[in-house]
């Protein structure tokens, strides 16, 4: 299956692909990556650009469960709006926005944004799947469990299959093709409890048991035949099992990454432009 997003095609046995991540939320987890000035912005995606980067995702709101860091839609578009258009001004890279809500993405069409990552599988806002449909933009299906599913497990990875199965139901369903579509497996996404609508709420295993769970056997979402995008890089998961602050977790998420690449994924979002592009390629050469 081969999904393009602008000019960069996504297979899940091609080159793997980066991601660079680009916050302009100032709630976010990681405050290495939150950039809220046009010059900053711009010099961020040029060393990008530099490193290796084939795509970036925008993101204007942190949806990290155990963060209270809900804002207004306008809020929200408006942050995105002006991080775009600084990145438009110089660069014609691909451009994936994080966000789960329908209006923020109308709001930015006029800006050539290239993809959605919708955390919540297009299960969130009801109005997301036809919007994709209508303007053809690819989408990155989150994992996510929704009110309205039964799921009495722990979302390990027979739990996650299952859910991504059925985002990609609902994308069918809405007309939006086959090859628009790429699976995330929603590393940090699955705790007990948490403080918005964008985490999905399982009992059973402790939250970053299920994490490295995933990782361990995230082959097993080859099944579903779309490309799959990891988000690992700095995770809190790392943080608990190793007891490391956010800046100490590089290394970690490095050999998680790769890992994953190794058994199937194709698209790795990441903080860490530099370092994950030199592993890929130390790898293909090992390879």
């Amino acid at each position: 299956m081969l999904t393009i997003v602008g000019n960069i095609s996504i297979t899940p046995y091609g080159k793997t692909r980066v991601m660079g991540i680009i916050n302009v939320s100032p709630e976010s987890f990681y405050k290495g990556s939150i950039i809220r000035q046009e010059d900053d912005i711009q010099d961020t995606i040029i060393r990008m650009q530099d490193q290796g980067v084939d795509i970036v995702d925008v993101g204007g709101m942190s949806t990290a469960p155990y963060l209270k860091t809900l804002v207004p839609k306008d809020l929200e578009s408006k942050r995105l709006h002006n991080a775009i258009s600084a990145i438009r001004q110089i660069s014609n890279i691909p451009i994936s926005v994080d966000t789960a809500r329908s209006d923020v993405i109308r709001s930015l069409l006029k800006l050539e944004v290239n993809a959605i990552n919708d955390v919540t599988g297009l299960k969130y806002d009801k109005k997301m799947p036809g919007l994709a449909y209508e303007h053809d933009l690819p989408v990155i299906l989150g994992a996510y469990l929704s009110d309205r599913e039964n799921l009495y497990g722990d979302g390990d990875i027979q739990d996650t299959s299952s859910l991504l199965a059925e985002s990609i139901r609902i994308a069918k369903k809405s007309k939006i093709d086959d090859d628009k579509l790429i699976i995330d497996p929603s590393i940090g996404f699955f705790r007990k409890e948490g403080f918005n609508q964008f985490y999905s709420k399982t009992q059973g295993m402790d939250w970053y048991v299920r994490d490295i769970d995933i990782i361990a056997n995230i082959k097993l979402l080859t099944s579903l035949k779309k490309p799959i995008c990891v988000s690992i890089s700095r995770k809190s998961f790392i943080g608990s099992l190793f007891g490391l602050d956010v800046e100490d977790r590089l290394i970690p998420s490095i050999i998680a990454e790769m890992y994953s690449v190794m058994k199937g994924a194709s698209l790795l979002r990441t903080h860490n432009v530099k370092e994950t592009r030199q592993a890929i390629e130390m790898l293909e050469m090992i390879r």
